[in-house]
């Protein structure tokens, strides 16, 4: 129960296997009210999280309207009363070479994953700092963010941004109580990864060799950390970024 009775937001929480859902689950075990957002699926899984004890408001949104962001914090606070916990986790991945990579796939890249952690993020620091009570901004960010590779470059670039978005969030806001930290998974299973080359690759891949943990992460790997950074246990951590990795960026990924 380290989270009772407060009030957080889970972007992205809809789909079955995401890491959305697993923190959205997490929190209402530690006994928070969540709300849980996304494109879809987000009305399944808030009958999880009230099959837990817990209240649960799912709206549907894409993070990058403006107005469907603000219409998700007012819809919270018309419901809770307040806002005490943002995730960041809406994501947008698709693997394509980095010369065929159009204008419409890098602007959409950019739209979910950096403008919308930017709208979420600004519409919940508005909000924690009328309610003078403080707050955590939680952002997911990936290993990516320090490492690129293949077919990724654009998505690289917005976990790189999204990083700096954190570091820049936790300066600013640390002066009204609000924390801003960022979790960096490494390769997890979800199904955001629908490519048929990147699953193929995933289902045959070495993770004995690639992950010094032996396997690759699930999404309840994830909830860990995102229990800690939302909790009174972190109060004086703020514009760090927690990797969840299984040792990947420390180990064999880097080149051994």
């Amino acid at each position: 129960m380290r989270l009772a009775e407060r009030v957080a937001i889970v972007t992205g929480a809809g789909s079955p296997k995401g890491i959305g859902r697993a923190i959205a689950l997490a929190y209402a075990r530690e006994g928070a009210k969540v709300v849980v957002a996304g494109r879809s699926g987000v009305d399944a899984v808030a009958v999880e999280v009230v099959a837990t004890g817990r209240r649960a408001l799912p709206v549907t949104l894409d993070v990058a309207d403006a107005a469907a962001v603000d219409a998700l914090f007012r819809q919270t606070v018309e419901t809770f009363g307040r806002i005490d916990i943002l995730v960041n986790n809406a994501g947008f991945c698709e693997f394509r070479p980095f010369m065929e990579v159009d204008e419409a796939l890098w602007r959409r890249t950019l739209d979910v994953n950096v403008t919308g952690y930017f709208l979420c993020g600004q519409a919940a620091a508005r909000q924690m700092i009328a309610q003078g009570t403080g707050g955590r901004i939680i952002n997911v960010t990936s290993i990516s963010a320090e490492i690129s590779g293949e077919r990724k470059v654009h998505y690289a670039v917005t976990k790189a941004a999204d990083k700096m978005l954190t570091q820049g969030m936790a300066v600013e806001l640390a002066r009204y109580g609000i924390n801003v930290n960022a979790i960096a998974p490494g390769t997890i299973d979800t199904d955001i990864v629908r490519d048929p080359d990147i699953q193929r690759w995933l289902e045959n891949a070495d993770w004995s060799r690639l992950v010094p943990a032996g396997r690759i992460g699930t999404a309840d790997d994830l909830t860990g950390a995102a229990i800690f950074l939302a909790s009174s246990e972190s109060t004086y951590v703020t514009g760090a970024t927690i990797l969840v990795d299984g040792g990947a960026l420390a180990g064999t990924l880097r080149g051994d």
